[in-house]
């Protein structure tokens, strides 16, 4: 499978997953309350995009511009999503409320 779709594909698929992780272990969050998991999903839909069109971008460019090999774009792709899901959830998808 080409690199592009297959990336897509895989990054779409983990999202799911990621988000119950990030909830339930890696920012272990309180709100059970329906319309606050439902602001969760859309702030977590909102971040996975911002950071994926990211690494897409650096994917493209370190492919199709500097002709680096698509297995380790892939890799350094997935370190900078990685890094920029992560801070962007912190601070916006599983913040504290302030005074808890």
């Amino acid at each position: 499978m080409d690199y592009i779709p297959s990336n897509i594909l895989a990054y779409l698929l983990a999202q799911t997953n990621n988000f119950i992780w990030c909830k339930y272990w890696v920012f272990e969050t309180e709100a059970i309350e329906r319309f606050s998991i439902l602001k969760q999903i859309l702030l977590f839909s909102a971040v996975f995009g911002i950071a994926y069109s990211i690494q897409f971008s650096c994917l493209l460019l370190m492919v199709e511009v500097l002709d680096w090999n698509e297995y380790v774009a892939t890799f350094i792709g997935f370190c900078i999503f990685g890094l920029i899901q992560f801070m962007l959830n912190k601070r916006i998808t599983f913040k504290e409320k302030s005074g808890q």
